[in-house]
């Protein structure tokens, strides 16, 4: 079982992510915008072992999230998901290494599989 931190402004596909996670046996926090995601990690100091987090937010963009994320818990694991090609390496993170991609539009199962090679590195 992972802790997952899962951020996207699609209400549905939210809801939708909570209770497939939530069904395969993770503690599930989700939140619709980056500015309350952050503001949790600010506020509630357990660690999340991922965070699937959604390329294009109204409030932010999906990487200065996902560099918040990574500087409030550098140990997280990182699934960027957009359904435009984002090549991870050209970000030039911190933490390359913590972060990989899932082109949206994904199937739950497929999530669960990214999860799980991540949570295996």
């Amino acid at each position: 079982m992972a802790r997952i931190l899962v951020v996207d402004d699609e209400l549905s596909l939210l809801k939708l992510l909570q209770i497939y996670l939530t069904r395969a046996g993770h503690q599930v926090v989700c939140f619709a915008t980056a500015t309350e995601a952050i503001g949790h990690l600010d506020q509630d100091e357990t660690p999340f072992d991922i965070a699937v987090l959604d390329h294009w937010l109204p409030d932010m963009s999906g990487i200065d999230l996902l560099n918040g994320v990574l500087y409030r818990r550098p140990s997280t694991l990182i699934l960027l998901a957009s359904g435009s090609l984002v090549d991870v390496e050209s970000l030039h993170l911190a933490h390359p290494e913590r972060v990989t991609f899932l082109r949206k539009p994904y199937l739950p199962r497929m999530l669960v599989e990214a999860i799980n090679t991540l949570l295996q590195r």
